[in-house]
C-alpha cells in the first residue's frame, strides 16, 4: 500500500545536519517513553505494555518541561512573599510607617501569590 502524499503545496527540505539532529532527538525522545512505558507496565506488575502506559509515559514527558516552569514560578513567588513579609512587617513596626512603602510591599506580596498559584494551576 502507498502512502498518500501531503497535501501541502511547498515541500521543505531538510538540511543534512538538521535530519542528523532530528533523527538523533527522536531517538531520544523514542528511548524515554518507551523507559517510562516500560516503568509504568512493571509498577503495576503486568508483564505486557498497554496503550494506557504509553499514553501515560507521553503525558509524563509532555509535562516535564512545564514543571521547570512551575519551578521557576514557585521560587520568584515565594521569594517576593518573603521580601512582603520582612519588609511590610518592617515598616508597620517602625517608629514612623511610611504609607507609600507598605503600599508597594502590599503589591509586592500580591505578585508572589500570583507566581505561586499561577504554578499550581498550571
Amino acid at each position: 500500500m502507498e502512502t498518500p502524499k501531503p497535501t501541502d503545496r511547498h515541500e521543505i527540505s531538510f538540511h543534512e545536519n538538521a535530519r542528523a539532529l532530528a533523527v538523533r532527538e527522536m531517538r531520544r525522545y523514542g528511548e524515554r517513553i518507551i523507559r517510562e512505558s516500560v516503568a509504568a507496565a512493571k509498577s503495576r506488575d503486568h508483564p505486557l505494555v498497554l496503550k494506557r502506559d504509553v499514553e501515560y509515559a507521553s503525558r509524563l514527558l509532555r509535562t516535564a518541561g512545564r514543571n521547570r516552569e512551575n519551578v521557576f514560578f514557585q521560587f520568584i513567588g515565594a521569594g517576593l512573599l518573603g521580601v512582603f513579609v520582612q519588609g511590610f512587617a518592617a515598616e508597620i513596626l517602625s517608629g514612623d510607617p511610611n504609607p507609600w512603602t507598605a503600599v508597594v510591599y502590599v503589591l509586592i506580596g500580591f505578585v508572589g501569590i500570583f507566581g505561586v498559584f499561577w504554578s499550581l494551576i498550571r
